[in-house]
């Protein structure tokens, strides 16, 4: 619209001055002599379109010969201009390759890239790398991410290449040497804090993880909770190298310190329940277990009641029931209190009460591991029809919870500091597993979750 009215202002001008020449009548005289005189009158309005002809002939050949000499730049231009798409196309291609995991298409993409774009120095070196990489190639990949080092602007990349290629190989010394680089350059990214602070804890460098941890509550780059969850992590993960160096204080100190910061965190209680009753210091491991239990009910804290419990001389099945009734007053309203009573009830084949505590906890949650415990109960009475009626309702309940990285989905049997075979610090959360799990799960958790028969069936007479 703009363009179209800018045209019929121009031919408006132009229409203008052609009447104004037309209003003013007059001649240019024009005389020389070569010989003979000559005079000549021409009207003034010829005499200016001869002029604006001139100019006019004047800038069209002047505009030729400048088409004319950029010829060659054109087509280069052109022939460039092909090849990059030619290039990015192959970048995409090559991207979407890595993303596939084929690192054969990968690497070709990889290739045309270079050759399509040769002054690139990042994204095609880049491609290069994760496909080197994901061939299994950890000397290219180191090469390439090498090479993005050169340029100011992808040295990060690189560096975060580096990180990784490092820790995939177990170098985590050089891991955390290329993490602190990274630091260097963007020393406000929560990613590369975060990876600093996972390898200076691979590394055992506690002093250096502590001051990271605080650097970043400092800079509000981790939320307070998960500032406290890291510092009970920490606490763990020093207590563990100190027991694998036989140092029995440090061991102790950390983990009390551990369990004054969150009183209910499952493995660092366990770890001083167990501590504590191979001292012999029943009273202390007692009391610890209380105080989880009413902060977090959990199934691995039922095991360490049993291991806590007042010994028995001759065996007695109700003060064995009693004992674990402590819990349900703890927490009347978890279902990991009533589990719990109802899974000694039933080994104890108690089947009363273990039915009344089944009830119990079926009202707060049914969840798959009560129906399959429900069915054990059932077929050890010898009632297999009932017993199969629960395993039905077991598969549509909700699964029981274990122990997964929160990152990977990856099921553990026990918590841990850091999360193998990735190292993540502080992932292994106690959760849902993931449906359509990749890596798979232990067998003793899988039969946890399965809640394998522990009762053996009573004899029917035949």
């Amino acid at each position: 619209m703009l363009r179209a009215l800018w045209f019929a202002v121009k031919v408006g001008l132009l229409v203008a001055a052609a009447v104004w020449v037309a209003d003013r009548p007059g001649s240019v005289q024009i005389q020389w002599e070569l010989g003979h005189r000559y005079e000549a009158n021409v009207q003034i309005g010829a005499v200016l379109l001869a002029i604006f002809l001139f100019f006019v002939l004047t800038f069209a050949i002047q505009a030729g010969l400048m088409w004319l000499a950029d010829i060659g730049k054109r087509w280069r231009a052109r022939r460039e201009g092909r090849m990059t798409g030619r290039g990015l196309r192959a970048l995409a291609l090559g991207y979407t390759a890595v993303a596939a995991g084929d690192a054969k298409i990968a690497g070709y993409q990889a290739h045309r890239a270079q050759q399509m774009l040769p002054g690139d120095r990042g994204l095609s070196v880049l491609l290069l790398a994760q496909a080197a990489r994901l061939r299994g190639d950890h000397e290219a990949a180191r090469t390439a991410y090498q090479k993005l080092l050169e340029n100011k602007d992808t040295a990060f990349l690189g560096l975060r290449g580096l990180i990784g290629a490092a820790v995939e190989t177990g170098d985590t010394e050089q891991a955390l040497t290329f993490a602190q680089k990274a630091q260097n350059l963007y020393p406000q990214s929560p990613w590369i804090m975060r990876t600093v602070y996972t390898l200076e804890v691979r590394n055992g460098a506690w002093d250096k993880a502590w001051k990271t941890l605080r650097t970043a509550e400092r800079r509000k780059l981790m939320p307070p909770d998960k500032i406290d969850s890291d510092r009970v992590a920490l606490h763990i993960a020093q207590s563990d190298a100190a027991k694998s160096e036989n140092r029995e204080g440090p061991m102790l100190s950390h983990l009390r310190a551990a369990v004054k910061i969150d009183a209910g965190f499952v493995p660092a209680v366990e770890r001083l329940v167990r501590f504590n009753l191979t001292r012999k210091r029943r009273r202390e491991a007692v009391a610890l277990l209380e105080k989880a239990w009413k902060a977090n009910p959990h199934p691995e804290l039922a095991e360490l009641w049993a291991l806590a419990a007042p010994p028995n001389k001759p065996y007695d099945a109700a003060s064995r029931l009693r004992w674990f009734e402590k819990l349900v007053s703890l927490r009347p309203d978890s279902v990991e209190s009533q589990l719990a009573v109802a899974e000694v009830a039933g080994e104890d084949r108690l089947w009363m009460e273990a039915r009344q505590y089944l009830v119990a906890a079926e009202r707060i949650q049914p969840t798959a591991r009560l129906y399959r415990l429900w069915s054990a109960c059932e077929d050890a009475q010898g009632h297999f029809n009932e017993g199969r009626r629960y395993l039905d309702l077991a598969e549509n309940a909700a699964p029981a919870k274990v122990w997964t990285c929160r990152e990977t989905g990856r099921i553990y049997e026990h918590w841990s500091p850091v999360a193998e075979p990735h190292g993540s610090f502080n992932t292994i959360i106690w959760d849902y597993p993931r449906p359509g799990l990749a890596g798979g799960m232990p067998d003793d958790v899988a039969a946890l979750i399965e809640g394998a028969s522990f009762l053996p069936p009573v004899k029917v007479a035949q």
